[in-house]
């Protein structure tokens, strides 16, 4: 069997396995972009254009991060438990391709619920943003390194120990990563942590191809977000080329 052809069934399978969840999920993404838009100015008794810009673009990137990073380790290893990734073992298809077809699909859910967070975010504060004609890649560039980091979470710790991961790491990105507010607003110690973990280099890469007239686009963080997604890609490779 082809690869070609191979990647075609998987990506049917998955889609068809996860029929249930994929609409859901895509409702799911549009409801927080929404409530990040219009919930985060409440906490503000005035808001300037940088904090504008900060909440408009900050929004995608976290919807970014946080399908990539607890919606997909969850159902990952969900699937793990069922005994679905062992059965895909068995098959005569390219572990490669299997893996490039699943992160279609959840590249396939992602977008959309990207795309409702740029509108709503422009249409709530009138912002006419200076898109960048990188923005494509660059989306994809953080949903890959997201839904990969994912992965990886899932097929290296026990589904209990993955979901217990997620609830932390959704909370560290909504509240301690500089995704709606300037880095430098941070401890010192936090801000080093930052540095190294992959979740500011997504916001700078998401603003500096949003806003591209307020924000720079950092060679650094499109370096460092793709160092994180190759690592992540070739942890989850690893794991699932190994035997059943």
């Amino acid at each position: 069997m082809s690869a070609l052809r191979s990647y075609r069934l998987l990506l049917t399978w998955q889609t068809r396995r996860l029929k249930a969840f994929l609409p859901l999920a895509i409702v799911v993404q549009a409801l927080f972009a929404l409530g990040i838009v219009a919930g985060y100015p409440l906490l503000f008794p005035q808001i300037d254009r940088s904090t504008i810009l900060f909440l408009a673009t900050g929004a995608p990137a976290i919807t970014l991060i946080t399908m990539g990073v607890v919606a997909v380790p969850q159902l990952v290893a969900q699937a793990k438990t069922e005994g679905t990734l062992d059965y895909m073992r068995t098959l005569p298809v390219p572990r490669l391709v299997y893996l490039f077809a699943d992160l279609s699909v959840w590249l396939a859910v992602v977008l959309p619920g990207v795309a409702f967070a740029i509108v709503v975010g422009a249409v709530r504060f009138g912002l006419d943003l200076q898109i960048s004609p990188l923005v494509v890649p660059a989306m994809l560039l953080v949903s890959l390194t997201a839904t990969s980091i994912g992965y990886a979470i899932a097929s290296l710790l026990p589904q209990m120990f993955a979901n217990l991961l997620t609830q932390v790491l959704v909370v560290f990105v909504l509240m301690f990563s500089p995704l709606n507010f300037p880095p430098d607003r941070l401890p010192e110690w936090l801000a080093t942590i930052h540095r190294v973990l992959p979740f500011q280099a997504m916001g700078e890469v998401v603003r500096g191809t949003l806003a591209s007239n307020s924000f720079p686009l950092p060679a650094g963080a499109v370096l460092l977000l793709g160092a994180w997604c190759i690592a992540a890609f070739a942890v989850t490779y690893r794991i699932l080329a190994r035997r059943a």
